[in-house]
């Protein structure tokens, strides 16, 4: 456990500063502040140090003078003041990009319990991307083979033969990838048990990429993680990086829509999981999301460690599952301020109240036996007043004014307070709606962007049957959709140098597309563009093959009379009755284009 360290005066708040500024800093600084009016912090320091253990310094600073001092030396937005935490990683970059620290704010215990761990885990977070992970340990650790008790909060809990479990870190794990997609309960785990810290490093059982992602075979449509988009290209992953580095496989613009003015941005946002299909395996993973159906199975992500959970799922289609009521029906905010009743105390100038004498050098004799009155002949000793005196009572006129003054200042700062107070709650339940209803756009925007990728590589072609040209010849407008597919799908700059060649079209073609169910005549034109330009042969997911006479390896090739050769290929995969066409190549090297069917279906 790491000491927590004291920021109490001018000098300490200037010299931390100094540090967070500097060069010197190797490891991640956690800085908790007290609130004012309070001697202890609703953030756990302790805890917070506790789980620091090497890893990170951590500081507590009360809010005061000297807090002005700190903030003054820090660049605007990086302070922490009044209660809240932030955790400062290595490097600068968090002066100028504010999400790389962000601010854990703490007005209460249930705050406190939650920002306690949000520091905790973006406290880790920072260790491991600085690499302190892979610095050798200075004690010993011990080795256990061992099972997951239960995931909860970010941690897996192991028996570790202690009286308390042992936990295994997500953010010291595998970067960016919860806990949850890690390990499960009843997983059998072997890793190093620091005692220091009471955590389990797993780290060196987590497979390699070469091993996990054996199970992907070309044609596969599989989930990959988006970690970099541009206009023009992104960047997916298809493994994380575990004991081998990440498998992240670049895709262009052409690799996702057909239309070569989308903005890749519109398309998928980084974080977001989506399926795409493999077009080349490894070393060198190549993908493509434009020919990926809806329909189409997915092949499961591969598991981190050996019989855990999948690494990566997909996503849910509408971001309503995942909303809480409060989005949709929002509560009541807290009522306003309650105004407190200001009581004017009486002016020093208006008349004392009934049986309260002003002073008088009377009252101030202690010879007199009491304050009976005196015969009304007898002057008053009021109108006997000597010159100290009356400077006495304009002191004690004074100073009732002061008090009266003082009093309702009092009553304005309580009232202000508890406005202070109520504005504050007002503000808390505000930004809590603020922040649930920005969830909830960027679940929208997501799930909206997901539809968006999915329309683009049909929208465009299901455009000419509804809205666009229409022909009374079927062959002409059958025609036209393979001449529009070449025309998308071929940069100008290519059509020269792949022309889309005469081919000829059967008499039991177009019945045959106007029977099959399940799929749309543009993606049927789509693949007979490849086969026509003589694409479809480098694409493993057309399966080019002969068509034989029979089912059979064996079986000999179907050839017609003119010397015209019969052949195969997809038009959809892993799917029940998945589509083909079956088209000949004729001897001058023409295509014919025959029929379509479904898998079990031989017929040309």
């Amino acid at each position: 456990m790491t000491s927590v360290r004291l920021i109490d005066d001018e000098r300490s708040a200037s010299a931390l500063a100094d540090l967070l500024n500097g060069n010197a800093r190797r490891r991640p600084v956690a800085v908790v502040t007290i609130p004012a009016g309070r001697t202890k912090p609703w953030i756990d320091v302790e805890e917070i140090a506790r789980e620091a253990g090497s890893l990170a310094d951590v500081y507590l600073m009360p809010t005061g003078p000297f807090t002005w001092d700190f903030s003054n030396r820090m660049a605007e937005g990086t302070q922490v003041y009044g209660g809240a935490g932030r955790v400062y990683p290595v490097g600068h970059e968090w002066a100028t990009d504010l999400s790389k620290s962000p601010l854990r704010f703490a007005f209460n215990e249930a705050d406190g319990e939650r920002a306690t761990q949000k520091l905790i885990s973006d406290m880790l977070r920072m260790a491991a991307a600085a690499g302190l992970l892979q610095s050798v340990p200075t004690r010993e650790l011990r080795k256990v083979d061992t099972t997951v008790k239960m995931v909860v909060a970010g941690r897996a809990l192991v028996d570790v033969g202690n009286l308390f479990p042992a936990a295994i870190a997500e953010e010291l794990t595998v970067e960016d990838v919860p806990i949850e997609r890690i390990v499960a309960a009843g997983l059998r785990i072997e890793g190093w048990y620091d005692a220091d810290s009471n955590r389990v490093d797993i780290r060196q059982s987590l497979r390699p990429s070469g091993e996990a992602l054996t199970a992907y075979a070309v044609g596969d449509v599989v989930l990959s993680k988006v970690a970099k988009v541009r206009n023009g290209k992104a960047e997916l992953v298809l493994y994380p990086k575990t004991t081998t580095p990440p498998v992240v496989v670049t895709v262009l613009r052409a690799d996702v829509t057909a239309n070569p003015e989308d903005d890749l941005r519109t398309l998928m946002t980084v974080g977001e999981v989506i399926p795409a299909r493999v077009t080349a395996a490894g070393p060198d993973w190549a993908l493509a999301l434009h020919d990926v159906d809806d329909d189409e199975p997915i092949v499961s992500a591969p598991s981190l460690l050996p019989g855990g959970p999948p690494w990566l799922s997909e996503e849910p289609e509408h971001s309503e599952v995942d909303e809480p009521e409060a989005v949709t029906s929002l509560a009541m905010p807290p009522p306003a301020p309650t105004p407190v009743q200001v009581i004017e105390p009486p002016s020093p100038t208006q008349s004392p109240a009934a049986g309260m004498p002003r002073p008088s050098p009377a009252m101030l004799d202690r010879s007199r036996p009491g304050p009976n009155p005196q015969p009304a002949s007898t002057p008053p000793a009021a109108h006997r007043q000597t010159e100290s005196t009356r400077g006495l009572l304009l002191k004690v006129d004074g100073l009732t004014a002061e008090i009266a003054g003082l009093k309702r200042e009092v009553v304005n700062l309580q009232t202000q307070l508890l406005a202070g107070a109520d504005e504050r709650e007002q503000l808390r339940f505000l930004l809590d709606q603020a922040e649930r209803r920005a969830n909830k756009a960027e679940n929208d925007l997501k799930s909206t962007r997901a539809r968006l990728r999915k329309a683009t590589s049909t929208s465009r072609s299901e455009g000419p049957a509804e809205s666009g040209p229409r022909f009374a010849d079927p062959e002409q407008g059958f025609r036209y959709l393979v001449l529009t597919q070449w025309a998308t799908r071929t940069l100008p700059s290519e059509q020269r140098n792949r022309p889309l060649a005469d081919f000829l079209i059967g008499p039991r073609f177009l019945e045959s597309l106007e029977r099959l169910e399940g799929i749309k005549p543009e993606k049927v034109a789509d693949v007979a563009f490849e086969i026509v330009t003589g694409l479809a042969p480098q694409l493993p997911s057309r399966e080019i093959h002969h068509l034989r006479t029979g089912s059979g390896g064996d079986d000999p090739v179907r050839v017609r009379d003119d010397g015209a050769i019969a052949w195969r290929a997809s038009l959809q995969v892993n799917t029940p009755s998945a589509r083909r066409i079956h088209y000949w190549v004729l001897p001058s090297g023409q295509i014919e284009l025959a029929r379509v069917a479904t898998h079990d279906d031989f017929e040309i």
